[in-house]
């Protein structure tokens, strides 16, 4: 990644690291120093750019479903607001979601996350495989030279001649059904009296910029950027991360403008969009850093869907984590924290962990190795004091050697199906008091598969128990007002 990614540190959580820190999901990301060695930087690096492609992909996902999908209530409970955007002409409609956050330096993060597409007028711009002269140093030229506008001949003969002169028989060129939904975009963002987003970010000079969108929305993503740079916005301030984004232009589009982007283009293994403009038509070209997650063949053969590439950016999160650990630059959380001497300490105990029971379904046992890690990190974040403790230990008799004053215990279970590729993800909680009481006891469970989403299964389970826990203990509810 470019200069961007030096400036970005903890978002969620608000932890600033340097040197040897603790960072685990969702705590956040790593901070740079002037000592830090080439290998250092590098591993801090790759570190990085896992977590924001994770963030990206919640973000890109809640784009989807912005009001009350899981993905949207998940970043919610991270203290994230995001609003909601709707815009049309007409004859196009732009779904996209907007936020603003403070890193851990004080400095803000704007994210804008476009939908991908989902209903039939997004697919009819997809398959609008004609393209427009790219070009204009303002909305309205830019408009005129796309032809969007009246006017621009002159424009376009000077853009050609540019191109002529810098060895291309061809002027850049963008996909016009893109260039539709980027325009649309910029007229709100820049010239809508009422909408100052854009306006803000742009007066906060330490501010910075993460566009991201998942197939269409990424396409979308790469364009505003594109025209961002050309209006004026500092390209070192600005990130775009896209998930199975088609191309959006001509080969001298690509040369012309591809390196002034900081682009990360994730595709999968399996994932044909990425390659199917370029591959039929042979006028299109991709440019950007390349992330391809590899991810196993599923029962449909289009593994275009968002949810597995969030499941894959989770693994690929971990991956990128647990060598950082080895490096030594960051700290696992641990099993053990007493953050308030004021609050009560919890005995989290585990049970069925996935590395130790054995299933038959390897796709399974290796998702419920992810799942349980995950999960068992949110629970971690609940309290400010807490102790794991795992079977085969005695819970009861854990509870009185650690001194504490509850005993949480946590089951995970997989249920699987052998005729398809579904399962269920269950995770059972108890919560009994020091003298033995029981104040709670539920189950909660969800359906899920590849294509489904293992990770929103997880957290759509996560947050029913933590709600539950919340209801019964008002001192932890105090606790996460906070």
């Amino acid at each position: 990644m470019k200069c961007f990614i030096l400036f970005l540190v903890t978002v969620w959580l608000q932890c600033a690291f340097s040197g040897t820190g603790s960072a685990e999901m969702p705590l956040g990301s790593l901070g740079y120093s002037p000592e830090d060695t080439k290998p250092v930087l590098q591993q801090k690096t790759e570190y990085n750019r896992a977590y924001w492609t994770l963030f990206s992909l919640i973000a890109s996902s809640a784009a989807y479903v912005p009001d009350n999908g899981i993905e949207a209530v998940y970043l919610k409970d991270h203290g994230w607001e995001f609003a909601p955007n709707r815009i049309t002409d007409g004859k196009t409609t732009v779904h996209f979601i907007t936020a603003r956050g403070m890193m851990a330096d004080g400095k803000p993060l704007y994210v804008i996350a476009f939908r991908g597409s989902a209903d039939k007028k997004d697919w009819a711009a997809d398959f609008v495989t004609g393209q427009v002269v790219y070009g204009g140093k303002t909305l309205e030229e830019s408009e005129k030279i796309s032809g969007s506008l009246l006017g621009g001949s002159k424009e376009r003969d000077a853009i050609r001649a540019a191109a002529k002169k810098a060895g291309f028989a061809r002027p850049p060129r963008v996909h016009k059904g893109f260039n539709s939904y980027a325009d649309l975009t910029l007229r709100m963002l820049l010239t809508s009296g009422s909408y100052e987003f854009l306006e803000q970010y742009r007066n906060e000079k330490e501010a910075r910029l993460l566009l991201t969108g998942h197939s269409l929305g990424g396409a979308v993503a790469t364009l505003v950027g594109q025209r961002l740079i050309d209006f004026g916005f500092a390209p070192d301030r600005l990130q775009v991360i896209t998930f199975g984004a088609p191309a959006v232009g001509n080969t001298p589009f690509a040369q012309m403008y591809g390196d002034r982007l900081d682009l990360i283009r994730v595709t999968n293994s399996e994932d044909p969009v990425p390659l199917t403009l370029q591959a039929v038509l042979r006028n299109y070209k991709q440019f950007g850093k390349e992330v391809r997650f590899r991810i196993p063949r599923t029962f449909n053969n289009m593994n275009h869907f968002l949810h597995l590439y969030l499941d894959a950016g989770l693994k690929n999160y971990y991956s990128a984590f647990d060598d950082t650990v080895k490096q030594g630059l960051i700290h696992k959380e641990t099993d053990e924290r007493h953050n308030a001497a004021d609050q009560p300490t919890v005995l989290l105990y585990v049970e069925g962990s996935g590395s130790g029971k054995k299933r038959s379904n390897t796709d399974v046992k290796t998702a419920m190795e992810l799942l349980e890690r995950f999960i068992l990190n949110e629970y971690k974040a609940l309290f400010p004091n807490y102790v794991v403790v795992r079977s085969p230990q005695d819970p009861y008799e854990a509870l009185h050697t650690q001194a504490a004053d509850y005993l949480l215990e946590v089951k995970f279970d997989a249920v699987t199906n052998q005729n398809n590729n579904n399962w269920f993800l269950t995770v059972e909680q108890t919560v009994t008091d020091k003298n033995g009481n029981v104040l709670l006891a539920d189950t909660a469970s969800r359906r899920t598969s590849p294509l489904a989403g293992n990770i929103l299964a997880a957290m759509e389970v996560i947050g029913v128990q933590k709600t539950e826990l919340l209801r019964q203990m008002p001192w932890l509810r105090k606790e996460a007002e906070r």
